[in-house]
C-alpha cells in the first residue's frame, strides 16, 4: 500500500470515529479502537480522568456521556496526517451541545491527535479549553491578579 493510500485509509478511520461520537455509535467506536488503546484528555478539569487505558475501559467511560450531554454535535472537522507518519493524525473540530444537569450550552474547540495502526486507533488525545467545561457544569473560575514587585 502506498503512503497516499495509507494516509487516506487512516483519515477515514478518524472520520468514522468522530462520526460515531456524534451518533452515540458505541459498536463502531469499539470496532475502531485497538484493544490496548489509550484515550487522553491532558487538560481535563480536576475530578475527570485524564488517561483511560484499554478499549473496554474507554467504551465504559464514553457510554456514560449521553447521561450528561444531549448530543456531542462535533462539527467543522478538519483532519490531516503528519508528513513523516501517515498513521499520526491531527483533527480540529468544534462542539455545540447542552449539559443536561445544568441545561447550559457548551461550545468548545478541540485539537486532537490520533495514532492509527493497522486500521485501528491506538491513541486518541483530546485537547480543549477546560474552563468552558467547568462553567457549563455549573462551576466557576476566577482570574488571579499578577503581583508586581515594588519599584
Amino acid at each position: 500500500m502506498s503512503d497516499a493510500e495509507l494516509r487516506e485509509r487512516n483519515l477515514v478511520v478518524v472520520r468514522r470515529y468522530i462520526d460515531a461520537i456524534n451518533r452515540w455509535d458505541f459498536a463502531t467506536k469499539r470496532e475502531l479502537l485497538a484493544e490496548n488503546a489509550v484515550f487522553e484528555m491532558p487538560y481535563a478539569p480536576e475530578g475527570f480522568e485524564r488517561r483511560i487505558t484499554g478499549r473496554d475501559n474507554i467504551i465504559a467511560f464514553v457510554e456514560t456521556v449521553p447521561a450528561i450531554i444531549d448530543a456531542e454535535n462535533l462539527h467543522d472537522l478538519r483532519v490531516e496526517t503528519f508528513y513523516s507518519d501517515p498513521g499520526e493524525i491531527v483533527a480540529e473540530y468544534r462542539s455545540d451541545m447542552v449539559i443536561k444537569p445544568t441545561n447550559a450550552p457548551y461550545r468548545n474547540e478541540y485539537v486532537s491527535r490520533f495514532t492509527v495502526r493497522d486500521g485501528q486507533i491506538t491513541r486518541f488525545a483530546e485537547h480543549y479549553d477546560p474552563i468552558r467545561l467547568v462553567v457549563a457544569l455549573g462551576g466557576n473560575v476566577r482570574s488571579g491578579a499578577i503581583a508586581t514587585a515594588p519599584a
